[in-house]
């Protein structure tokens, strides 16, 4: 595919000066990352755009022109540092993703007034707006190129790449995250809300993780703007353009993952893992408020009350990384998770048995090597784009973890036939699947971790690119 551009806030690289002072890099980590990489693979003169965020990176920005670093071909742009600031701290996160996570505790907040509007013109549109020209110029002299947009840092991006680029050029975005229903939508001011979707109906294609958030697009699009949708065949019609609403399910390299599970690094972490006593109940997420970590730790203690049997035959580990420190919800939140840890393990514990291991630290060997060990797996969230760690623990498990997946989780449309399905605001649900996945017989155990492996076989981060393709291809021949 020629002129294939890829936008994303967070880029594929990292540029440093090592300690002789010359240029060195990192490749960035994360689903996001890994998943665009399989996009990138698409064109040889592929170009990945995205935000300048170190300073050996405001350099390369500078130097102009897509950088070739191994297999990739990236190009950074700076932003004003204030700018980028309103964006990200003030816009793209708490808002919009506690919009989109239905997080706001809406008796009190959230509070919209100039300062909002200010973040939004003088940050957040401004952002798109350096983005927009940097992907004008990547295409620039190319009859028909193909831009690919990615999440909500980019909402405005698709009007402002159509006006720079042009209506031959075919540009999608991918929503990585919950779309919500069109009344929590209605939370935004008028200008965000209608400038959002306005901007998004640009695209050729909106894509999602899942037909329940393209539904819900769908929705939104109709009540907020009043346009006529076709939400059987997942289409809108809006200024002379077709713009079609996709679901393409994320996934992940299966082998990836299972040569992994074999690295030194893992193997070494697996001998802490294994010497946790008990049967493993597991967590792996970021310290987010859409993770619901404070209720899965509730629901156990629930568990260990009510099934006394079970205290000391069950360690619950939590790998919890940290997230977006400096937000007061975040910081509250993280207090909070200390505090319940400590509860259930002042309640239940003994001197020879904790009840709870929480581990606040970036580790993902140990992720890894616990994914392995696992005799059950809590993804508990409120609300998910998709939660690929359901799936990079289901492939390499060797224990027939079971599964239990909240309903307000992506992963739950694929997954949910080989999991133990809970709501996520049911304490005492919770706590009897936790019992339920613990103590299941082997057979059913088996079955369905079976299922759980052959889904997520059965749709790779290959699998997701090859769709979205086919449809890139289906939608210029029409």
């Amino acid at each position: 595919m020629d002129g294939l551009v890829i936008v994303s806030n967070r880029g594929a690289v990292t540029f440093f000066r090592a300690e002789s002072g010359e240029r060195t890099y990192s490749r960035g980590a994360g689903g996001l990352v890994t998943a665009l990489n399989a996009v990138s693979r698409q064109s040889e003169n592929a170009v990945w755009v995205s935000s300048a965020t170190s300073d050996e990176d405001l350099s390369v920005a500078k130097e102009g022109g897509p950088y070739e670093v191994e297999d990739l071909r990236v190009s950074l742009v700076e932003h004003d540092p204030e700018a980028y600031d309103l964006m990200y701290n003030r816009i793209a996160n708490p808002l919009l993703w506690f919009v989109h996570h239905g997080l706001y505790n809406l008796p009190f907040s959230p509070d919209f007034g100039e300062d909002t509007k200010d973040a939004w013109e003088r940050g957040y549109v401004r952002v798109n707006e350096n983005f927009a020209e940097a992907v004008a110029k990547m295409v620039e002299g190319e009859e028909s190129p193909t831009i690919l947009l990615h999440d909500y840092q980019l909402y405005m991006a698709p009007k402002l790449v159509r006006e720079k680029v042009g209506g031959d050029a075919f540009v999608s975005l991918f929503v990585h995250i919950p779309w919500p229903e069109p009344d929590s939508w209605r939370v935004l001011p008028n200008y965000i809300r209608e400038g959002v979707l306005e901007s998004l109906l640009h695209a050729n294609v909106v894509a999602f993780h899942t037909n329940r958030y393209a539904r819900a697009f769908l929705s939104t699009v109709e009540e907020v703007l009043g346009f006529e949708v076709d939400a059987e065949n997942g289409v809108v019609r809006a200024g002379g353009r077709e713009v079609w609403v996709r679901a393409y399910p994320i996934s992940i390299d299966p082998s990836e993952f299972e040569e992994l599970s074999g690295s030194e690094a893992v193997l070494e972490e697996e001998e802490y893992i294994k010497s946790l006593p008990g049967k493993l109940l597991l967590r792996v997420d970021r310290m987010d408020l859409s993770k619901n970590i404070v209720r899965g730790f509730r629901a156990y203690g629930r568990m260990l009350e009510k099934h006394p049997g079970m205290r000391g035959e069950v360690t619950f580990l939590a790998q919890l990384q940290p997230s977006r420190g400096g937000i007061p919800e975040y910081d509250a939140y993280a207090d909070e998770i200390r505090e319940v840890v400590e509860e259930v393990n002042e309640a239940y514990g003994t001197s020879e048995w904790k009840p709870v291991e929480l581990s606040i630290e970036d580790n993902f060997p140990r992720s890894v090597a616990a994914y392995k060990n696992y005799d059950a797996l809590l993804v508990n969230a409120v609300r998910d784009g998709m939660n690929l760690v359901a799936k990079e623990a289901a492939v390499v498990n060797e224990k027939d973890g079971v599964l239990i997946l909240s309903e307000g989780a992506g992963a739950y449309e694929e997954l949910k036939d080989g999991a133990i399905t809970v709501n996520p605001f049911d304490l005492d649900e919770q706590a009897e699947a936790i019992y339920e996945a613990l103590t299941m017989l082997e057979e059913e155990r088996r079955e369905k971790a079976d299922l759980l492996r052959r889904t997520v076989h059965s749709n790779t981060i290959e699998d997701w690119v090859e769709a979205q393709m086919k449809d890139i291809a289906a939608y210029r021949r029409r």
